[in-house]
């Protein structure tokens, strides 16, 4: 496939499934006036843009009629679920939860919701920023020191394990450090901790601090630097002694070849998903260092390089749980719906309005059932990428993805209405312009005889006539997107 065969919405398609999570048919209709160029502008200039999700994390921690606030990992979770969906600025998220993969911090041991969310506000902040900052950031983060145990690395008894995995995962990579410089490493980090604000009053019990730090917008966990706790000595690593402190050690890390390889070819992977050309690598590396490590140049990079457009690339990555189960929610424009659920009038203080609550734990619970629980990865390397996503538990769970989003057996099918009105709106005349209008929702490419495939299962179950009521068009779409949601085709994105 080149570059010259695709139209340009077909080119905008590609760039936001890739730096996005697909696109609905009326983004597309914006996107396009402003040609390949103007919408990837669009895209990674995310900063002066409204991103419409005005729907606060507190509101998953309260339950209707119940004057507690509840504060698991999984709230939070659920919430960034809805906030990939909604977000105006998709972009944003999409690098926030590439960070949250190379940076891993899991909710099995930061069993602290709040934590996560800040987390996660650490990552967002510093997505599109440069690599230096993030790092120095995430480092400092208190749902990562908790994580790797820096938050107990004291002098004369350092913790190693945060300094492991700076070198092994998120800088230079296996086989560009010594075992030696991993034990001068954490003698650096000694003397960081976690400050809990939340047990600092001994006149205010828990849930009346945890609403006043909710009320008032106070932090309930932060970091804190001892450094009477802090090896001050001097340091050597990589061959050079030097009084280093977190900042500068962090510093060269972040700007060294290794750690512009390890970085960029991993973005080159999660938004391209092919094979990285050894010319290309090399330019994505200089343009790396030359930038002082900046996300944005790099993303404008890939998407300008010829291999970003090949037949190799266009619908050859294969959709990640969060590519798959958001650029559904996605592609069927469902933002205005899902807004206008949200009380203007809502707050901190709020629930969340039920049907909210129900889609976004829909969410997160399709991703969970395929192996990638947002906020609860594996481990430390975060979940892997690519042909690994493709198992027979996840087609199945794919597969079952359709009954869910059409409540087929379920009392009320508003999607299935949503949907059907779309194609009946088009006026199809016949089945095969129905599956065409179907499968544009979708963003699916198949070819004809798959589409034959379809159009039979539709004409089966009741054809147009079908579509004419809820019951009826969510038994139809119902079958249809189950073929569709378990072809190979509809797996790569």
């Amino acid at each position: 496939m080149n570059l010259m065969k695709l139209t340009t919405r077909q080119q905008i398609a590609h760039l936001m499934r890739r730096f996005a999570f697909g696109a609905s048919e009326l983004e597309l209709n914006h996107l396009e006036p402003l040609g390949v160029q103007g919408a990837l502008d669009h895209l990674l200039n995310y900063e002066s843009q409204d991103e419409g999700f005005g729907i606060s994390p507190w509101e998953f921690c309260r339950e209707p009629d119940k004057d507690e606030v509840y504060v698991d990992g999984y709230r939070f979770a659920s919430w960034w679920s809805l906030r990939l969906v909604m977000s105006q600025r998709p972009v944003e998220q999409k690098l926030t939860l590439f960070w949250h993969n190379h940076f891993a911090v899991g909710g099995d041991k930061v069993e602290f919701g709040p934590m996560l969310y800040t987390y996660l506000e650490t990552l967002r902040v510093n997505a599109m920023g440069n690599f230096p900052t993030l790092l120095k950031a995430i480092s400092r983060d208190p749902a990562m020191l908790h994580y790797l145990d820096g938050d107990t690395s004291v002098r004369n008894s350092p913790n190693e394990n945060f300094a492991r995995e700076l070198f092994e995962l998120f800088t230079v990579g296996k086989g560009n450090y010594s075992e030696d410089d991993i034990k001068e490493t954490a003698r650096v980090f000694t003397g960081w901790g976690n400050r809990y604000l939340l047990y600092e009053d001994p006149q205010m019990e828990f849930q009346a601090k945890l609403k006043d730090c909710i009320a008032r917008n106070l932090p309930m966990v932060t970091s804190s630097f001892s450094p009477e706790l802090s090896d001050d000595g001097p340091k050597k690593v990589f061959g050079k002694v030097a009084n280093y402190n977190a900042d500068s050690l962090l510093e060269m890390l972040a700007l060294r070849p290794q750690t512009a390889a390890l970085i960029t070819g991993k973005m080159w992977q999660f938004f391209a998903g092919t094979k990285l050309p050894n010319a290309l690598a090399a330019k994505l590396i200089n343009l790396f260092l030359k930038t002082n490590g900046n996300t944005k140049a790099v993303l404008k990079e890939i998407a300008n390089s010829p291999e970003f457009w090949t037949e190799q690339c266009v619908r050859k990555q294969v959709k990640s749980p969060a590519d798959f189960t958001v650029s559904i929610l996605r592609q069927l424009g469902l933002y205005p719906i899902l807004k206008g659920l949200h009380p203007v009038s809502s707050s901190n203080s709020s629930s969340i309005p039920k049907p909210l609550r129900d889609a976004a734990g829909m969410l997160w619970g399709t991703m969970f059932k395929q192996g990638m629980a947002l906020l609860f990865p594996p481990n430390v390397s975060g979940w892997p990428m690519g042909k690994a996503w493709i198992t027979p538990n996840n087609m199945l769970v794919r597969a079952q993805f359709a009954d869910l989003l059409f409540g087929v057996g379920q009392p009320e099918q508003p999607l299935a209405g949503f949907v059907a009105k779309q194609i009946l709106d088009t006026n199809p005349l016949t089945s095969y312009n129905s599956i065409i209008k179907f499968l544009t929702i979708f963003d699916a490419d198949l070819p004809p005889v798959k589409q034959y495939i379809l159009i039979q299962a539709f004409d089966k179950h009741g054809g147009l006539a079908s579509l004419k009521t809820p019951s009826g068009a969510s038994k139809t779409l119902g079958e249809v997107a189950r073929l569709l949601f378990s072809t190979p085709e509809f797996q790569l994105g």
